[in-house]
């Protein structure tokens, strides 16, 4: 894991950005009202630069206030979800599937090209894919009875909700993710679960509110 980490952090210190990164550096240089309208023509949600704005603001705190320096820092950020992400095979999917695979599972998170390259961009990508792999594990654990408890239904609704406001793709994985686990404790008649995923949908779909009215935009001029 010290490894990994070690590996995927090479590419972050320098401060060329290409297109996408531009856009989130001036994106972070706006107030939070001002993401949210901007970031409503644009294609994903907002809770990525609203996260980043608050590292913005803790780097200028601490006296980081030049774009290049800040650059690197934002690189940093991104990779922390990663090396997060390396450690769920050590925590947890070890637990759940073997030692053999805890460590695959590690190892290809660090070492598979394309995460070196989400590693170090300065967008949501690492974000993303840490919160949907959080939500799978949670939902795979609440297939088991045994498993159902206050802490794992918090856990996959909090990872639910984070998906959902850091990318579509995350917002569609949150939602076929959540399909399969309802199905599944419908088919094997768990009503109290089936209240409870019920309930978190529901509060998922209300908070998302706000911004399904961008979405109904962002599909008249948004291939």
């Amino acid at each position: 894991i010290v490894i990994g980490i070690i590996f995927v952090s090479l590419g972050a210190f320098h401060s060329n950005i290409w297109f996408d990164e531009a856009y989130t550096v001036g994106m972070v240089e706006r107030t939070f009202t001002e993401i949210w309208t901007i970031g409503g023509k644009d294609v994903h949600p907002v809770l990525y630069y609203w996260i980043l704005k608050v590292v913005s603001l803790i780097a200028t705190a601490w006296g980081v206030t030049s774009t290049a320096a800040k650059v690197v820092v934002y690189r940093i950020f991104s990779i922390i979800p990663m090396a997060l992400l390396g450690i769920l095979g050590y925590t947890h999917i070890r637990k759940d599937f073997g030692e053999k695979m805890g460590m695959i599972f590690s190892f290809l998170v660090f070492f598979l090209p394309e995460s070196a390259i989400f590693a170090t961009e300065i967008r949501m990508y690492s974000c993303a894919i840490l919160s949907v792999t959080i939500l799978g594990i949670y939902a795979y654990r609440l297939k088991n009875i045994e498993n159902s408890n206050r802490k794992n239904w918090l856990i996959f609704f909090t990872a639910s909700i984070a998906s959902i406001y850091l990318h579509y793709y995350g917002l569609m994985a949150a939602g076929l993710i959540n399909l399969v686990l309802l199905i599944y404790l419908i088919k094997n008649k768990r009503g109290k679960d089936i209240i409870a995923i019920c309930v978190f949908g529901v509060i998922q779909l209300i908070s998302y509110i706000p911004w399904l009215i961008y979405l109904a935009g962002q599909l008249k001029h948004v291939s």
